[in-house]
């Protein structure tokens, strides 16, 4: 007797399958991911996570009573100490990164220009146009309190002084249109002694908005901010006043990116040291903020002897300026008043922040800065090698990150690098000491990922059922009908092939009733053969499959169509 070929049905897995599938292969692939995160992240060129093997740096003491040079005493930048004894890890004491470092990359100077433009009425109409006129008066420093270019600064800071302008633009207009010379100080209102004519004329135009004056002036005014950069050439950025309240003024700068923030330190500074850091200048890439540093009083006050002493040392940079803790957190914003200088405190900030529709927010930056900073202190160069990278990276190459990657990278590998002495301190690296997660982890992803294979597999034989006639899960076989002994789509005996001569039928038990539109279609295509419908063996109702020239069940063969 002849076997009948199984007919193979589109299987169609259930939806919880498909389900269970995704789960196991998700489990497997975590279960990758994880063990790659638990292996040792000095082998990883990324940044490592923040854990308890690498703390913050303790509290260190008063700068003066230090006993070792601190790794930013040179003047191209941060340098590590020269060697260390291999051993005394343990022991060893963190050096003290100075408090200005770790907010310089957020600290920048605010510049406020004009654009004036003047017409004079002399003879005939005349008009001058003078760009990008720097009110010498204002200006200050400004810190980023947001990644998105969130800043502030002191509401004098961007004080325009109009009056000072038009003098500045009067003056140049008149000496172009009549010749009238300039006076030594820019600033001064002209005097012209001979021709009393001209004289009033002249003086009626630093009253623009006089009736009987003799020029019209427009102002435009412009702040800019120049962010703290290692870039040769770092172009200003345009900035908007968002509000102004309490002295402190809100701007919103056109950063191209993420830039490095500034924390808010608690109110409460009694009896605690600050140090100010403030821009007089333009910041380039090798410069360095200009700093001081002093103490709170009792009450959290600045004395007047520092107060004056900030005078002369941030000069037109003051304003502005801010007053940080050992760890670069604000503690106060310097906001000249008259004669005297207003300490800002941060909740006045946090309030001018709200105002404006603006809340203070730390980056990425800020945090990879802080952990390369603790790790180069401890002189794991190694590790703060990537932290400071990516600082670099996240707040558009500032400055002081730069410094420190530079100075990391140098060191890394070399005799005073501590970063092995690190990881062999903290188990790290440990021969035999510590499991091996590189190997067992990739080990579980393959293992949940085979499982979930062969899950897969057994559930699709599952569906297909046995492989020979007695399949019990495929359609029934329509009834045998005597009368007919072809099927209903005839072909020839196949060539090479011969029927046997007698073959008894197969009883049927029951009669099934089937619609002709509830049999499944069974498609074969290919170059030679166009997709065809199956049919059934008009003598015994077995399933035949398009193409073949007898019935495999009970040997009929079909002569032609």
């Amino acid at each position: 007797m002849t076997t009948a070929p199984l007919h193979r049905r589109q299987n169609h897995c259930h939806p919880v399958v498909h389900v269970l599938v995704a789960m196991l292969l998700l489990l497997g692939g975590n279960a990758y991911v994880g063990a790659a995160l638990a292996a040792d992240p000095t082998d990883d060129p990324s940044p490592p996570p923040a854990s308890e093997h690498h703390p913050m740096p303790p509290d260190f003491p008063d700068p003066d009573q230090r006993t070792e040079p601190l790794p930013h005493e040179s003047p191209d930048g941060p340098v590590s100490p020269t060697s260390h004894t291999p051993g005394e890890h343990a022991t060893m004491r963190a050096d003290r990164i100075p408090p200005q470092d770790y907010a310089a990359d957020a600290v920048a100077r605010v510049e406020v220009v004009a654009h004036v433009d003047v017409a004079v009425h002399w003879d005939t109409m005349r008009q001058y146009h003078f760009k990008s006129l720097v009110d010498t008066t204002a200006g200050g420093t400004g810190v980023f309190v947001n990644p998105s270019g969130g800043l502030v600064t002191s509401a004098e800071a961007v004080e325009l002084n109009h009056e000072r302008l038009t003098v500045y633009a009067v003056n140049q207009a008149w000496n172009r249109a009549a010749g009238v010379p300039l006076p030594k100080n820019p600033y001064e209102r002209m005097r012209v002694r001979d021709d009393p004519k001209l004289d009033a004329a002249v003086n009626s135009c630093y009253q623009p908005n006089s009736p009987k004056a003799e020029c019209a002036v427009f102002i435009t005014p412009e702040v800019r901010v120049h962010p703290y950069t290692a870039a040769e050439k770092p172009n200003a950025l345009k900035a908007v006043v968002m509000s102004t309240s309490g002295g402190v003024a809100v701007l919103s700068v056109a950063a191209p990116g993420k830039t490095a923030t500034v924390a808010l330190a608690a109110d409460r500074q009694a009896d605690k040291t600050w140090t100010s850091v403030g821009w007089p200048t333009t910041p380039t890439a090798t410069a360095r903020p200009s700093t001081m540093q002093g103490r709170y009083d009792r009450q959290g006050a600045v004395s007047d002897q520092d107060i004056d002493k900030l005078r002369k040392r941030l000069g037109a940079g003051m304003s502005g300026s801010v007053l940080v803790d050992d760890r670069g957190a604000v503690t106060g914003m310097l906001s000249p008043a008259d004669r005297s200088v207003d300490i800002l405190r941060p909740g006045r900030i946090t309030e001018a922040l709200a105002k404006s529709g603006m809340q203070a927010e730390r980056g990425p930056g800020d945090s990879s800065m802080a952990n390369g900073l603790a790790l180069y202190a401890k002189h794991e160069y190694r590790h703060a090698a990537p932290w400071l990278h990516s600082a670099a990276d996240d707040t558009g190459q500032g400055a002081m990150a730069v410094r420190y990657h530079k100075a990391a990278h140098d060191s890394t590998g070399k005799p005073n690098d501590m970063s092995d002495e690190a990881d062999a301190h903290t188990g790290h690296d440990a021969s035999g000491g510590s499991t091996n997660w590189a190997l067992i982890g990739p080990l579980i992803g393959l293992t949940v990922l085979a499982v979930a294979g062969g899950v897969l597999f057994v559930l699709k034989r599952r569906r297909q059922g046995p492989t020979d006639e007695t399949d019990t899960e495929g359609p029934p076989p329509p009834p045998a009908d005597p009368t007919a002994p072809t099927a209903t789509h005839v072909v020839g005996p196949a060539p090479g092939k011969r029927p046997p001569t007698t073959m008894t039928p197969p009883s049927e038990p029951e009669n099934h009733e089937r619609r002709a539109g509830d049999r499944p279609e069974y498609h074969q295509e290919g170059p030679d053969r166009p997709a065809a419908r199956g049919t059934y063996c008009g003598n015994c109702g077995a399933l035949l499959s398009p193409g073949d020239r007898f019935c495999f069940a009970c040997g009929t063969a079909f002569h032609g169509p």
